[in-house]
């Protein structure tokens, strides 16, 4: 536990001195940063003489090893520096080094450093070498467009065949991500409530545990359970607990010479009340890579907002509305009109004449009147003879 909280300390340090890009993890089963491969040209010595290969570091991390494609008159040791540059120059003084053993034959020779050195994204790097005995650094025609070959002159002189040495360069990175499993939660309610942490860290074989640390979590979220696992299977079950957590894994998770992805998961139930609202509740989370000598860390932190609960709303009283009387309405009178009395109009006094007296009529009290008429009537008829007579005897003219 006391190995974790020291390399979360150093992380402060560290962290404080590399920017956010620290995270972005490009390929998490490799710490490999930057190459060139020989293509069998050689510049050989016979001792003496200081060779250097500039490169461009493409990783904020820490250098913890090169490789580089050379041999050694009769085998022996060799020590490989790393110094800074001016003007794309070496300038020394030596910011890291390790020595290692290099046979006669040509081939790659890993070179580890004890203590690894933290680089700078973008930033101009040189490997130099002094073979005390005659040597050979085999490289290529201008194919690392990062860098350069040298050979000490006043002070350095470039070389153009090979124009690039033969190298690799390891730089050790490590990542961490935060994230609660929902955005927002309400005040006053008991919420459940998941945080994850998935924690990348690439490098060689120089480092010696792996630090995994959760920094603090909000006052109202209670953890209750966590689980644990990771690529290279370098976690222990038995020790995947809340408190190894909390206190640091860091000497719990052995290195992986392939890097390893770490993920944690932690459930709880969050309760948090309305003096909360509008603050978001944050979490940190802490990732290392531990070496002998130092760790490298990376921090993440997470949020979630704290909304106030919705106001219930008064009931709105629906009260049920008097039913509208639907008056029937009265039945419209369709009052029957009175039978219109087709009176039938008295009968037309259609008045029967006189009967025409053609013999003696039936007696009347008014017997003098007829007595006169029939006088009148004989003479209208002698007339009349009289008149067609004349007619018929006129002659014709």
């Amino acid at each position: 536990m006391k190995r974790g909280a020291l390399a979360f300390c150093a992380s402060l340090l560290l962290v404080s001195l590399v920017p956010g890009s620290t995270l972005a993890i490009l390929n998490p089963t490799s710490n490999l940063d930057q190459w060139n491969d020989p293509a069998g040209l050689g510049h050989g010595a016979s001792g003496a003489v200081n060779w250097a290969q500039t490169f461009t570091a493409g990783e904020y991390g820490l250098l913890s090893g090169v490789d580089l494609y050379l041999s050694l008159g009769g085998g022996g040791s060799l020590t490989a520096s790393i110094e800074a540059t001016a003007s794309g120059l070496p300038t020394g003084p030596t910011l890291a080094s390790a020595s290692s053993t290099v046979a006669a034959s040509a081939g790659w020779v890993h070179f580890s450093f004890p203590t690894p050195l933290s680089v700078v994204q973008d930033s101009v790097y040189a490997i130099v070498i002094n073979p005390t005995a005659a040597g050979v650094w085999y490289g290529s025609t201008n194919t690392y467009p990062g860098g350069q070959a040298f050979e000490a002159g006043a002070p350095w002189s470039t070389l153009s065949d090979p124009a690039d040495f033969g190298f690799r360069t390891y730089v050790d990175t490590v990542g961490t991500q935060l994230q609660w499993d929902k955005p927002q939660i309400t005040a006053g309610t008991n919420t459940p409530l998941i945080l994850t942490a998935t924690m990348t860290d690439v490098n060689g074989v120089e480092a010696t545990h792996y630090g995994a640390f959760l920094g603090s979590v909000p006052t109202w979220f209670t953890p209750t359970g966590i689980t644990c696992s990771d690529t290279a299977s370098k976690i222990v079950p038995a020790d995947c607990t809340l408190v190894n957590f909390g206190n640091g894994f860091g000497s719990l998770i052995p290195a992986s010479a392939t890097g390893d992805i770490l993920t944690f998961t932690v459930t709880g139930t969050a309760a948090p009340t309305s003096t909360d609202v509008g603050t978001p509740g944050t979490a940190m989370a802490n990732a290392c890579i531990d070496y002998p000598a130092l760790g490298f860390c990376g921090d993440a932190f997470a949020t979630v907002d704290v909304v106030a609960a919705a106001a219930t709303p008064a009931p709105t009283s629906t009260a049920t509305p008097a039913p509208t009387s639907t008056a029937t309405p009265a039945p419209t009178s369709t009052a029957t009109p009175a039978p219109t009395s087709t009176a039938t109009p008295p009968p037309t006094s259609t008045a029967t004449p006189p009967p025409t007296s053609t013999a003696i009529g039936p007696s009347s009290d008014e017997s003098g009147s007829t007595v006169w008429f029939l006088p009148v009537a004989l003479m209208a008829l002698f007339g009349a003879l009289l008149v067609l007579a004349i007619r018929r005897r006129r002659p014709i003219s």
